[in-house]
């Protein structure tokens, strides 16, 4: 059914006036700044008036609906965003309200009509200029071993960061822990096994590298092959090959010793797989390619434990899949590959005699919460009330409250004062957020802001770490494996390039790609074109990726590598699903 709202140039005119009156005020500018700004933005009426009779002519009530929900939500977003930047709190009070909902629906309007024009080029009968030359494993592998190994000379023998030195430090002690997956930790102790052995840690070092590259490479390399099988456009294609081979962030991971760089690689294999078996595959699953996913699910389990709580938490919704045969296929799978995870990482926990994590991971948002709230507004706690605080968390960590990371807060928790447990804990946190509503919202929001708004890119004031951490730390085996690089002068200029400059911020459109947020809105959006073209199978894939999302959002803080897995899925998820919505359009016009 069409709309006949947008049918008069006079109501286009207008809503161009409106959206460009609104435009600046939806960026971190100071109100000042956006007046001023204001002046500079009415160049633009002309073409968002053409850009609007062009999008929204003749557009119907389903697409209309679809792309206003999504606008709405996309531009609230935006301006939370704009408002935390700038001010590290959100405004409370009804004028202020009242004009941000005013500015909210302006920049919907804008976001609507782009979101309907790529609703429009994605939906065409037929899908010209495809592929037609399959291109093998071998050509790929070799292909991205030629453009990632200068990496590897330029920081050689890799990059030992983020966690690492605490693994090494654990392995040396003797001492692992839970807090990081315990697979990971014995694969970090090659580095002191081979440096053992031939008394050169450097060469140690090197060694592991290569093992993660080359992992890193095989799945990307063996994923790029596959994608040249199915009807896509050459365009399409030689983005998608372009992506995997030359973003930066790909290549410089595939040589950082972090967990999450062999997690997200298995992850990126898994989302792949579930996506040929479970939507392309008409067959049900052979023997060998069940055994082959149960591999993967294990993989992605044993290096991210809270991966196992996504996949325990799609369980229930498998059961919604209206195949029957693939939907006890695919429990049988889930299930098994759970079940053999739990009894992996237990023979590991048992092996390793670890000891538990830190206490105070799970509890990173309600810390955050109450340190804001404490800072804030002290007078909100009874003396009683900061008595039992601090038997949880000294007062010096609540007072070195950072509203990005909870490290400074949760490094001292503890249950094991007397009388302390998780539950009088957690009723201690909704008495004071029952007091602290403000602050507990603002508290989340500014711990998770990075996950959810594209505008916010690190480092910023607060939190001042780069996008990925370049420069090896110093470890308990070695001080010196940074300065092994066969080009230290290259070395150099990439780590002020990202460090000092944050020159990949300066790149129109193209940074958007190192923003989390933005990467998560793109799924966000496939996900919900999959339920627009009511593509059913895919729906489990986006509540598994959802899930995992969720246990991001309740982390100590936001990191680029946390969610390296979505960048890798994007762009796969993202063809698969216009190729799906395409096959069934075209079924549709030929019935």
């Amino acid at each position: 059914m069409k709309n006949n709202f947008f049918k008069s140039d006079s109501r286009f005119l207008l809503l161009s006036i409106f959206t460009v009156s609104v435009f600046p005020y939806n960026y971190p500018l100071t109100e000042a700044s956006s007046i001023i700004q204001n002046s500079l933005w009415i160049f633009l009426i002309a073409p968002i008036y053409y850009f609007y009779k062009f999008s929204f002519s003749g557009v119907s009530r389903k697409k209309l609906k679809y792309c206003g929900s999504l606008a709405l939500l996309f531009s609230l977003i935006l301006k939370v965003g704009r408002e935390l930047i700038l001010y590290s709190k959100l405004s409370y009070s009804i004028s202020s309200i009242l004009k941000n909902l005013i500015v909210v629906l302006g920049i919907s309007i804008l976001i609507c009509s782009v979101l309907i024009f790529l609703l429009n080029l994605s939906t065409f009968d037929k899908i010209k200029n495809s592929t037609n030359k399959v291109h093998g494993f071998r050509f790929f592998f070799f292909f991205f071993l030629i453009v990632w190994m200068p990496m590897l000379f330029i920081f050689w023998p890799g990059i030992f960061s983020y966690d690492v030195p605490m693994q090494m430090s654990e392995l040396v002690n003797n001492d692992v822990s839970t807090h990081h997956p315990i697979i990971h930790t014995l694969l970090i102790n090659i580095v002191i096994v081979i440096g053992k052995i031939f008394g050169n840690y450097n060469l140690g070092g090197l060694i592991y590298t290569l093992i993660q590259m080359l992992i890193c490479i095989g799945i990307n390399a063996y994923i790029c092959s596959r994608l040249s099988h199915y009807k896509l456009s050459r365009i399409f294609y030689y983005l998608l090959v372009g992506y995997y081979l030359f973003f930066p962030l790909n290549m410089i991971f595939s040589i950082v010793a972090t967990k999450d760089v062999l997690f997200s690689t298995f992850f990126f294999l898994l989302i792949f797989k579930l996506c040929e078996y479970y939507v392309f595959e008409k067959n049900l699953l052979s023997r060998n390619k069940a055994i082959e996913l149960i591999l993967i699910i294990v993989l992605v389990g044993l290096f991210r434990n809270n991966a196992i709580y996504a996949l325990l938490g799609t369980l229930p919704f498998i059961l919604f899949m209206k195949k029957r045969k693939k939907r006890n296929n695919l429990l049988f799978v889930f299930i098994l590959g759970i079940f053999f995870t739990l009894v992996s990482n237990q023979a590991f926990v048992a092996i390793t005699s670890a000891r538990p994590g830190m206490q105070g991971q799970m509890y990173s948002v309600p810390l955050q919460q109450l340190a804001r709230s404490y800072i804030n507004n002290p007078d909100s706690f009874s003396k009683k009330e900061k008595e039992e605080l601090f038997s949880y968390v000294p007062e010096v960590n609540l007072r070195n409250y950072n509203p990005r990371i909870s490290d400074y807060v949760k490094g001292s928790f503890t249950l094991k004062h007397k009388g302390n447990t998780s539950i009088k804990f957690l009723k201690l946190w909704a008495r004071i957020g029952r007091k602290n509503k403000s602050n507990y919202l603002d508290a989340f929001l500014m711990l998770t802001q990075g996950y959810w708004d594209p505008n916010l890119q690190f480092p910023d004031k607060f939190y001042k770490q780069p996008i990925v951490e370049l420069k090896t730390y110093n470890t308990v085996l070695s001080k010196r494996f940074y300065e092994d690089s066969k080009l230290p002068n290259i070395r150099k200029k990439i780590i002020d390039r990202f460090y000092t400059e944050n020159s990949y911020k300066k790149i129109p459109l193209f940074s958007l790609l190192f923003s989390s947020g933005f990467v998560i809105w793109i799924l966000l959006v496939t996900c919900l074109y999959s339920i627009y073209n009511d593509l059913r199978d895919f729906y489990f894939i986006f509540v598994f990726l959802i899930l995992y999302y969720g246990t991001l959002l309740l982390g100590p803080v936001t990191l680029v590598r946390y969610v390296y897995p979505y960048m890798l899925v994007w762009p796969i998820l993202t063809v698969f699903v216009i190729i799906k919505a395409n096959e069934k359009n075209i079924i549709s016009l030929t019935k």
